[in-house]
C-alpha cells in the first residue's frame, strides 16, 4: 500500500471536482481517499477520475475507478 496527497476525484463523464487536496493510500487497483464533503461524495457504483501523487513523489498519476464504497473517506477499486 502507498500513500498518495494532492489527490483529485471527479465523475468520469465530466463536472466539478468532488474532492481536490485531499490524501489517499492503496494502489492503483484499491484505492481509498478522503475527506469528502457531506454534499460531494461520489456515488457507489458510479465511475470516478482520479489524480493523485505518491508522497514525496513529484509526478501524478492518473486512473479511472469505480466507487465501492462512499463516505468522509471513500473507496475505489480498477476493474
Amino acid at each position: 500500500m502507498s500513500d498518495w496527497e494532492n489527490v483529485s476525484v471527479k465523475h468520469a463523464d465530466g463536472g466539478d471536482h468532488l474532492l481536490e487536496g485531499g490524501t489517499g493510500s492503496g494502489g492503483e487497483k484499491v484505492f481509498a481517499c478522503g475527506k469528502f464533503a457531506s454534499d460531494k461524495r461520489p456515488r457507489k457504483g458510479e465511475k470516478y477520475d482520479i489524480t493523485a501523487t505518491p508522497q514525496g513523489g513529484v509526478f501524478a498519476m492518473d486512473w479511472t475507478a469505480t466507487c465501492t464504497f462512499s463516505g468522509e473517506t471513500s473507496e475505489f477499486k480498477v476493474e
